[in-house]
């Protein structure tokens, strides 16, 4: 028995696929299957039933995995102790970024780490929020960014660091331009822009619809702001954007309008997992990051009401 065949053991529990375990930790899955196979022969018990392509833990796995993981990182803790910062502070990092995350949310703080920790090599990946929990999931990348709520089977942390409403946007000359605010229902049955399957926000605002007995009449679907506003001034359709998003709309060129009853949030988060190995330079971004918006004031309404956005 070994520390390889226990973070073998952990990996094919938490994504319940040997597979994607062989993906993670880029080990061939011949040889984690070998490492399970030893560790079942040492104790002399079953650690996995196979089910098709998935694999779930007996009892007996379920009973070990809280104690091995306690293990691994109680090492992980240990090894970085022996280490010196400049070691810690190297290497490399990839963060999973969303198209649609305004660059002015995130910019000056990634301007901050790579000036802060110069050794540590910053790769950043672009793709929708969805897309990034499945490469968290695979071991592509380490930390990333999304809009909430997002599903997932593994278990995560995340750290809120922004939230505004979504608005309706729509052209100045539309019959329902000069309300004051307006709810689903008034625009249920109006065509819409609407964003790509991979952006949380597909799903999360389909969800709105459905508690209202509605179906969204999606027009086209597009993952860049700016298009969706002017497929909006060519009177296509209508948006929901959010609000900061809306506020750069040129004059007279389309109007937004409030959304109430419901309010659906547009809400940011960073996300890394909770439970396994997470090396140090993600560490780093993920306190740095922290420490750095630890001014910053996010007003959640009703939080009893919202619940839906936690992981």
């Amino acid at each position: 028995m070994d520390l390889f065949q226990l973070t073998y053991f952990v990996e094919v529990a938490q994504k319940k696929s040997f597979t994607k375990a062989s993906k993670a930790l880029h080990i061939s899955q011949p040889s984690i299957s070998k490492g399970i196979k030893a560790l079942e022969e040492h104790w002399n018990i079953r650690l996995f039933d196979r089910k098709g392509k998935n694999v779930e833990l007996t009892e007996m796995g379920a009973y070990l995995l809280p104690r091995i993981e306690g293990i691994l990182n109680d090492f992980t803790a240990l090894k970085e102790e022996m280490e010196s910062p400049q070691l810690l502070n190297a290497g490399k990092l990839t963060v999973g970024v969303p198209p649609m995350i305004a660059s002015s949310l995130i910019s000056p703080f990634i301007g901050h780490f790579i000036t802060s920790y110069p050794q540590i090599e910053l790769e950043l990946t672009e793709v929708g929020s969805l897309d990034i929990v499945s490469a968290i999931d695979d071991g592509l990348v380490q930390v990333g960014f999304v809009a909430l709520p997002i599903t997932t089977e593994m278990p995560y942390d995340f750290f809120i660091f922004h939230r505004e409403p979504l608005e309706i946007v729509m052209p100045p000359d539309h019959r329902l331009a000069k309300a004051r605010e307006l709810t689903l229902d008034d625009i249920k049955d109006e065509p819409l822009v609407y964003y790509a399957p991979s952006f949380a926000l597909n799903p999360y605002i389909h969800s709105f619809y459905q508690n209202i007995m509605a179906h969204p009449k999606i027009i086209c679907q597009s993952n860049n702001w700016d298009l969706q506003i002017e497929m909006v001034i060519a009177r296509m359709g209508i948006a929901l954007l959010p609000r900061s998003i809306c506020q750069r709309i040129p004059s007279g060129k389309a109007v937004h309008i409030p959304l109430v009853d419901p309010s659906i949030y547009w809400t940011l988060a960073l996300i890394w997992k909770s439970k396994g190995f997470l090396s140090h330079p993600a560490r780093t971004w993920v306190q740095s990051f922290k420490d750095y918006f630890k001014d910053v004031k996010i007003t959640i309404d009703d939080e009893s009401r919202h619940k839906e956005h936690d992981i």
